[in-house]
This record gives structure tokens, C-alpha cells and sequence, in this order.
């Protein structure tokens, strides 16, 4: 049996994220799952006009998914981490945390939404 973790969030973003392009977006996703010992295996990323980034982050482990709106000051994020051969679960919550710290200034636990799947 896989088991696997979802974590999602709208997030108010820092005043900084309005500075970055596109590949800003990945390298911060791409850091956040390093330091979650998480296995970064593959990344896209598109920037709209007039505004907004869409990034994804292919993770051995699943995915990170993120989308700036920044009419709306907010970043959506979608997190999904597998348990396959191991427990993923602490490696997710870390992940939620330092992503928190890194787009906002909100208490991290109070925005994340979390559903556990077995199948």
C-alpha cells in the first residue's frame, strides 16, 4: 500500500516575491526540497502576461506545484510527497514550513491544508 501526503495553501506573499522572474520561483522550490532531503528530478515554470508564475517542481518523492497571483498578493501552493519505501510525512511538514517562511510571513499551520491518502 502507497501511502501519500497533501498539503495546500493560499499564502499572503512577501513584498519581495513582486521582484522575482520565473526562475526565482524554481530555485526557491528547488532549495526548499533540498533542505527537505527531498530528490528534485525535474522543473517548469511559466510567466504570464501582464503578471503571475505558474512553477512545478517534480520531486522523486511527487511534486510541488505553486502559482503567483500577484493582482492578489497571494501564492497558492500544492504539495504532494509519497510515502513510497519510507515515511515522507516529516519531510513534508518541513517542507511546508521553510516554503511558509520563504513566500510569507503568516503562521505557517494556520493556512496548510492536509489530507493523508492511502491507496
Amino acid at each position: 500500500m502507497i501511502k501519500s501526503h497533501h498539503f495546500s495553501a493560499i499564502l499572503p506573499v512577501n513584498k519581495t516575491a513582486f521582484n522575482w522572474q520565473k526562475t526565482d520561483f524554481i530555485e526557491v522550490l528547488k532549495n526548499a526540497a533540498d533542505t527537505a532531503e527531498l530528490t528534485v528530478i525535474g522543473e517548469v515554470s511559466f510567466a504570464f502576461q501582464p503578471q503571475g508564475v505558474s512553477a512545478v517542481i517534480l520531486l522523486a518523492e511527487s511534486h510541488i506545484a505553486l502559482h503567483f497571483w500577484p493582482e492578489e498578493s497571494k501564492v497558492t501552493i500544492d504539495i504532494h510527497i509519497c510515502d513510497y519505501q519510507k515515511d515522507n510525512l516529516q519531510k513534508a511538514q518541513f517542507l511546508t514550513q521553510i516554503i511558509t517562511q520563504e513566500f510569507s510571513s503568516c503562521e505557517y499551520l494556520n493556512n496548510w491544508h492536509y489530507l493523508s491518502v492511502s491507496g
